[in-house]
């Protein structure tokens, strides 16, 4: 997949909602972060994907979450669909 620039209010709301699920500041989540990492579980992949369908009206398979390596790489993937929808 080509390098896509990742809107801002993407990563922006994928910040907040995983630091929300994983009960850590913003401030320790970089967009670099590897998801696994952060300790992201099934669950918490499903309860997102679901936030991200109802606030960017994008189509979102929670295993999409595990897909990606990193928030921004995730964050791209979101940025993608949004532009092809």
């Amino acid at each position: 997949m080509p390098d896509i620039a990742v809107d801002p209010a993407v990563r922006s709301f994928l910040v907040a909602a995983i630091a929300r699920a994983t009960k850590q500041s913003e401030s320790e989540i970089s967009p670099q972060v590897d998801l696994i990492d952060l300790g992201l579980k099934s669950i918490d992949a499903v309860v997102l994907s679901g936030e991200v369908e109802d606030e960017f009206k994008i189509e979102l398979d929670p295993a999409t979450v595990f897909e990606h390596e990193t928030l921004e790489s995730f964050a791209a993937e979101i940025t993608r669909r949004q532009k092809s929808s």
